[in-house]
């Protein structure tokens, strides 16, 4: 193993001596052709290298082609940088808030590729616009000036669409509902139906909880002020029985799927994987 590791630090080392001994411009054109890590990399390792990989002609070729089209749209304030580096930086870092405000938009730091978040404005929520159901309002933890706060509901319906051609090429995507919880009821027994689809092509439908596990269940909210209530004891419908089985370890239960706390305090449920690897319409 010693030999090996031997081997492979003299291979680094060759290369970056190889590096070296080019003129500057061909080292920033083989470096744009790796990955902003791969470049973080060598700059940390290699001094001649170092202003080559610094330079505004490698870290272009990381920021996505329309870039400028995205930094100008903001309404986010945007510090004028001294180099695409510094730029690079601060959008993976500093999301954007774009689309009169419906979206965020920011790079992911490794590879440079485009995320994006959907605000609740730019979903279709079933009687969203229902002030008996909804209540639009705004959060200081939140990236969105907007929110949307469910009130009560007889049924919960959420939809959203991403034009495909946005996003970076050739690259896998995962989508994610995230959500915060507050005195919520009714979503302890029912597991939520979720899918992604691309252009109207529906995927396979699986079920998560909205609740983490091992949460306690709140008490009706607009019956908690009559000393007199009693709870009810709640039997879930036969249907919902079936997709709740008694024994926790069966293929069925596993395959339905709990939130995940986010570092930030809200929580997130995957709803499913897709790749752009053309021009699709839409997801």
């Amino acid at each position: 193993m010693e030999n090996s590791n031997a081997n492979g630090e003299y291979e680094n080392e060759r290369i970056t001596t190889c590096l070296w001994m080019l003129p500057e411009d061909c080292i920033a054109k083989i470096l744009a052709f790796t990955s902003p890590l791969d470049v973080c990399r060598f700059s940390l390792v290699s001094k001649p290298v170092r202003p080559a990989a610094e330079s505004d002609f490698v870290w272009e070729k990381f920021l996505p082609s329309d870039y400028e089209s995205i930094v100008a749209g903001s309404m986010s304030p945007i510090p004028d940088f001294h180099s695409k580096k510094d730029l690079y930086v601060h959008l993976c870092h500093h999301p954007l808030l774009i689309d009169a405000g419906r979206k965020s938009f920011s790079l992911e730091k490794w590879t440079g590729k485009k995320c994006y978040f959907l605000g609740a404005r730019d979903l279709n929520i079933a009687w969203g616009d229902t002030p008996d159901y909804w209540k639009w309002t705004s959060l200081q933890e939140s990236r969105f000036p907007e929110v949307a706060e469910l009130i009560l509901v007889w049924w919960l319906e959420i939809w959203g669409t991403i034009r495909a051609g946005i996003l970076s090429p050739q690259t896998s995507y995962v989508a994610y509902l995230v959500y915060k919880l507050e005195d919520e009821f009714g979503f302890h027994y029912r597991p939520s139906e979720i899918s992604v689809g691309v252009s109207g092509v529906e995927f396979d439908k699986r079920f998560a909880f909205l609740v983490p596990d091992g949460r306690p269940q709140r008490r009706n909210r607009y019956v908690e002020s009559d000393d007199d209530y009693e709870e009810p004891v709640y039997t879930p419908p036969s249907d919902v029985v079936r997709c709740l089985p008694e024994d926790a370890s069966t293929p069925l239960q596993s395959d339905i799927q709990r939130p995940k706390l986010r570092d930030d305090g809200w929580f997130e449920i995957q709803l499913e994987m897709g790749a752009r690897e053309g021009n699709g319409m839409g997801i």
